[in-house]
């Protein structure tokens, strides 16, 4: 399969197109409904599943958001999957991300946003939008951008390419959950998974959306002028939330670590400071009650001679 595709991108370098509207046209929209509530309803079972089971005893957060986490989670991991395997099966992908389709692509798109509508709708019927109104509008953006591309059967190699920030996603909800659970900020394993999600971060969510935004400058004459206006905002609004994100975990990850042992080193150096001071003055009080013992002695009186 894989030596087929190279072969048919060979074969489009050298000038021989690939026929993307009969790839378009195989496609049945109604299937992709059937599997977005498909995706919602497995998504619900899972959420069940934890509830049954109940949280972990070392738990300090709600439970809700434990449940959420892990079922963001899942997502995550079958979602990254689908995207790397599409890749590789498809690599010709790549010679339209606008155009090109077929079933395994397009129910990945579809999977991923039965996701997060599953997700929009908990965090709402939960009562918790307010709190998590970053959440919200992050929601609505991508599962109204992914349904977009799904009702027209296009752009599902864009949707790709920002689903791979389900790469980083893992690790972003596994530092979570670790914190949910009290594991130390000390211990080994959170230190790999922190690590984990700021390099994952840069590769799978700050270049994919980087060059998601640079297409809007060099494809915007081969798309409508709806769906232009919606992805830019949509980029704008994930680029700048991104960003903040980004720099709230290397706040809380790295600098905050960097000034914790800053501070520790201080105070150690501080304390052995106060130590020897101690001491030196403890010397110094020493020596002086022995001159004092000294200089106080009573004089014994002369022997007659």
């Amino acid at each position: 399969m894989a030596a087929e595709n190279v072969s048919e991108n060979l074969a489009m370098d050298s000038g021989k197109e690939m026929d993307f509207s009969s790839m378009k046209d195989s496609i049945q929209l109604r299937h992709g409904n059937y599997f977005i509530l498909l995706s919602l309803l497995f998504f619900q079972f899972v959420n069940w599943i934890l509830k049954s089971h109940g949280p972990p005893k070392s738990l300090k957060d709600d439970e809700w958001k434990w449940r959420n986490l892990w079922v963001s989670w899942f997502h995550a991991l079958i979602t990254s999957v689908w995207v790397i395997t599409s890749f590789y099966r498809f690599p010709e992908v790549f010679a339209d991300v606008i155009l090109h389709v077929n079933y395994y692509t397009f129910f990945c798109a579809c999977f991923a946003t039965g996701y997060f509508t599953y997700d929009l709708l908990d965090v709402v019927i939960n009562n918790k939008a307010r709190a998590m109104w970053e959440v919200v509008i992050h929601h609505i953006l991508v599962a109204g951008m992914l349904y977009y591309n799904v009702y027209l059967k296009a752009q599902i190699g864009f949707s790709l390419i920002a689903m791979t920030v389900e790469v980083n996603s893992i690790f972003l909800h596994w530092r979570k959950l670790y914190q949910m659970t009290q594991v130390p900020f000390s211990s080994l394993k959170y230190a790999i998974v922190k690590y984990l999600n700021l390099v994952s971060f840069a590769m799978f969510r700050l270049f994919p959306l980087a060059y998601i935004t640079y297409t809007l400058f060099t494809m915007y004459h081969r798309v409508s002028v709806v769906y232009y206006i919606l992805i830019f905002i949509t980029m704008v609004c994930m680029d700048l939330l991104n960003t903040i994100l980004f720099w709230r975990l290397v706040k809380s990850d790295v600098l905050r670590g960097w000034a914790s042992r800053q501070g520790t080193s201080a105070r150690h150096s501080s304390r052995n400071g106060s130590r020897k001071s101690s001491t030196a003055a403890c010397n110094t009080s020493s020596n002086g009650n022995n001159n004092s013992i000294v200089n106080n002695e009573p004089k014994l009186p002369k022997k007659e001679a």
